[in-house]
């Protein structure tokens, strides 16, 4: 077993692998990419990489328009690059909530990026395209970010779950939807996407970070 030390440094020459597991939509890798711990997919990053990124971008431009929200929702908990941005790198005082399906996303996420429930964060196991549907709290801001590897998760496209999404957000809230239009069919649903929360909600408009990914920002 290599010492940190020595696979950080190595990582700014060759990414290395700390653990390879199977997750429930396929391999999941924690490794080492330019000085930092990443969680990836076999085709994309899930945690603390590009996806790290995107949200930095998305959560940079939401927080200079609007005051710092109370409560937060996560749909699609990953290994926590969301909760570290808005904690760590915000230093927001904010409670949120997550929704994971995948329990071997959920260790990843403990054993590797430090990812604990707390005072802070409550964690729910479970299909967040249902959970939606039976939570009663409305959040200042909700972060939906739900795949199947590279693709949408199934459900996440429909009107049902657009509405279900308006009756969580708070009356002042936001929600920032990720998508990734890699090929033509990923496209086409992300398209649905906006044309369902355009439905839900009044306003809705789209970001786009790190070529492939549209982010959905709907109020």
């Amino acid at each position: 077993m290599w010492p940190n030390a020595l696979r950080y440094l190595l990582s700014w020459v060759w990414p290395n692998s700390v653990e390879r597991v199977e997750g429930r939509h396929g391999p999941l890798e924690v490794r080492w990419e330019l000085g930092r711990k990443v969680l990836n997919s076999e085709h994309g990053n899930q945690s603390f990489g590009s996806l790290h990124r995107v949200w930095q971008g998305v959560l940079g431009k939401v927080l200079t328009l609007r005051p710092a929200p109370r409560t937060v929702l996560l749909l699609g908990l990953g290994g926590g690059s969301a909760h570290h941005i808005l904690r760590r790198e915000l230093g927001l005082a904010v409670h949120m909530t997550a929704v994971e399906i995948d329990p071997v996303m959920i260790a990843l996420a403990a054993d590797h990026f430090a990812l604990h429930e707390g005072p802070d964060l409550r964690i729910i196991e479970g299909d967040a395209t249902i959970a939606v549907h039976g939570m009663n709290e409305r959040f200042d801001l909700i972060l939906v970010d739900l795949f199947d590897d590279l693709d949408l998760a199934r459900g996440v496209d429909t009107n049902g779950f657009a509405h279900a999404l308006r009756h969580r957000c708070a009356e002042d809230g936001i929600v920032c939807f990720n998508t990734v239009a890699h090929d033509a069919a990923s496209n086409l649903r992300c398209q649905r996407v906006r044309q369902h929360l355009s439905k839900a909600f009044l306003h809705v408009e789209e970001w786009t970070f790190e070529g492939a990914n549209r982010v959905f920002v709907a109020e």
